[in-house]
């Protein structure tokens, strides 16, 4: 979650979102699919340690611990080394892993100390995947964490971060309506 917008994270930990049929449906199918997956690699000879595994990290911010928890889909074993695979249904293959699910990707690789992961695309309409390798990377961890300290400090102060979506994130978006990014300022309202 961390890679999407601050402000849309800041709503959510304040008022919570009632979570839609079709998001709930969604969010079902990875888990689904997460478990197919599983089974798949189980039958080819693949060691699966883990499906919808939890992680939490623990990071110093100023004098104060924040908690940076999720679930990475699968954690397999090949030749004496643990990945963690992540499993994206999409529209369209990209033809690169898309920038928030690498971010996302790498939690999870820190969550559980390890180097290396995939990105399984499955195309909705037609059940064609693209996979991608996955290295962690120390800097955009250490931006990501920094991201985490910033709505951190926004949630403890009860002050509103600025948006800073993508625009097709604010399309999906629980909050677009009440939000105002088109709007010239609208950020920084006490909540």
């Amino acid at each position: 979650m961390l890679p999407s917008c601050l402000r849309r994270q800041f709503l959510i930990y304040k008022r919570g979102v009632a979570v839609s049929e079709e998001k709930a449906g969604l969010f079902e199918i990875g888990r689904l699919f997460h478990e197919f997956l599983g089974r798949t690699f189980r039958d080819g000879g693949l060691t699966v340690k883990a499906v919808e595994a939890p992680f939490f990290i623990v990071s110093l911010c100023g004098d104060e611990l924040i908690k940076i928890s999720g679930r990475a889909g699968l954690i397999i074993s090949l030749n004496g080394e643990d990945y963690i695979i992540e499993t994206k249904s999409i529209r369209n293959l990209p033809r690169e892993p898309l920038r928030h699910h690498v971010e996302q990707l790498q939690f999870y690789l820190a969550g559980y100390g390890l180097t290396h992961g995939f990105l399984i695309y499955l195309e909705k309409s037609f059940l064609k995947s693209s996979i991608f390798p996955v290295s962690f990377s120390l800097e955009d961890f250490r931006r990501l964490l920094n991201r985490a300290a910033l709505l951190h400090k926004h949630l403890t102060g009860d002050l509103m971060p600025e948006p800073d979506a993508e625009k097709w994130e604010c399309w999906f978006c629980e909050f677009k309506e009440e939000c105002g990014k088109n709007l010239k300022g609208g950020g920084g309202r006490r909540f």
